[in-house]
């Protein structure tokens, strides 16, 4: 490019010495390597701006795989978010109907009792229509039944009144009562909560996300006087 601009000053500073020994033909001849020039630097140009604006084909793989990690997070903190949900949900659904069950042995000066249901006394949506005989771990989570304990067999018979039904907990939510609430929560007429033999019932149910380890729990608390709570507990291995 150099020896181009060179050339063209030649042609016009000297335009009459054609007997210096310069071939003006020569030079406007040379003078064509000016459009090559050009045409080259336009071409390295293009191409340069295209390695800027573009992506290879390794770069695009890494943003795809780091769109997809982030996916994966969301999507597992929402699911995880929604089963804490779901086992605040059903805390709070017993907690409720252990209340009302307090309330109406208060109101009714009659023994009512509220139980776990039988397994497979009913479809997850429908709500269960016995109580279950013994407990176990998944007899919480069948759903309970809420009636006016005649008998004080801790059992809903025929003709004993029913007030309350709750349906199937989420399949992700696991309910367990320890020893003395593994089945059912019994008040007498004076609001105490009492076994089946008249004794003072205290006990604790625990609902969690059925499976997971160290994962925050929902402690239901019955105590000897029949006041019931619900704490906040940490489960190392949820059932």
């Amino acid at each position: 490019m150099a020896d181009c601009l060179q050339l063209s000053w030649a042609e016009h500073v000297m335009p009459n010495q054609v007997n210096s020994g310069i071939d003006l033909q020569s030079l406007q001849s040379d003078r064509q390597c000016e459009s090559p020039g050009v045409a080259t630097v336009k071409t390295l140009d293009m191409t340069n701006s295209w390695r800027v604006l573009g992506f290879s084909l390794i770069e695009t793989l890494f943003v795809l795989l780091v769109l997809a990690i982030l996916c994966g997070t969301a999507v597992s903190s929402f699911q995880s978010l929604q089963v804490r949900a779901q086992v605040q949900a059903a805390s709070q659904a017993l907690l409720s109907d252990v209340l009302s069950a307090r309330t109406e042995a208060l109101r009714r000066e009659r023994r009512v009792t509220l139980c776990a249901a039988a397994l497979d006394s009913g479809a997850r949506a429908t709500p269960p229509t016995a109580c279950a005989a013994s407990g176990g771990a998944s007899a919480w989570h069948q759903g309970w039944l809420v009636f006016e304990d005649v008998n004080s067999n801790g059992l809903w018979d025929h003709g004993e009144a029913l007030l309350q039904q709750r349906a199937r907990l989420h399949a992700s939510v696991s309910a367990t009562g320890n020893a003395t609430v593994a089945r059912y929560v019994s008040f007498g007429p004076s609001g105490r909560s009492l076994t089946l033999n008249g004794a003072f019932q205290a006990g604790t149910i625990t609902l969690c996300a059925r499976g997971a380890s160290g994962e925050e729990a929902w402690l239901l608390v019955v105590n000897a006087v029949g006041r019931s709570r619900l704490d906040k507990g940490q489960m190392a291995l949820c059932p």
